[in-house]
């Protein structure tokens, strides 16, 4: 396996902070702040707020898989809940089309801790979420067929 491949040097171009209103959701709200911002590439460090409801896909066991796993089907959380984190990846398809690859941690009413990747369309922001996005400078990511793991994943440029 040639590592080099798989990395590039790169530094942070600029920063942006905000939030992300209530009624929004968060995948929505984040691809609309690169959009206003003209952020193609970059990585979200961090995001903490609160969620009305949240929908995540996690990875689980498939024997069949090329590498011994899959995604569930989505799976619905009933807030309230606290967005304890959210990190992840922005870039674009590789058709050209905004891309944000992020993962989460929430927890519920009862203090109950879920985690795992986060889906366009029912994670929406409760009373704020409040984010951090670093754009990159010199460094692509791009999400394209992977023929090892059978997934879309980013490549990096």
């Amino acid at each position: 396996m040639n590592v080099k491949e798989h990395f590039k040097e790169s530094s942070v171009k600029r920063v942006v902070a905000g939030r992300i209103p209530r009624g929004t959701d968060l995948i929505t709200g984040i691809k609309q702040i690169c959009k206003e911002n003209d952020i193609k590439h970059g990585y979200v460090p961090m995001c903490i707020g609160s969620l009305i409801d949240a929908r995540i896909i996690y990875a689980i066991p498939d024997e069949n898989a090329p590498i011994g796993f899959v995604y569930c089907s989505p799976v619905e959380i009933k807030g309230p809940l606290e967005l304890l984190y959210v990190q992840g990846l922005i870039g674009l398809e590789d058709t050209g089309e905004q891309s944000v690859h992020m993962h989460i941690l929430l927890s519920d009413k009862d203090m109950k801790v879920f985690g795992g990747h986060l889906i366009e369309g029912g994670n929406t922001v409760a009373a704020t979420a409040e984010i951090i996005i670093h754009e990159l400078d010199q460094a692509e990511f791009i999400r394209q067929y992977d023929e090892q793991t059978g997934f879309r994943l980013f490549k990096i440029k």
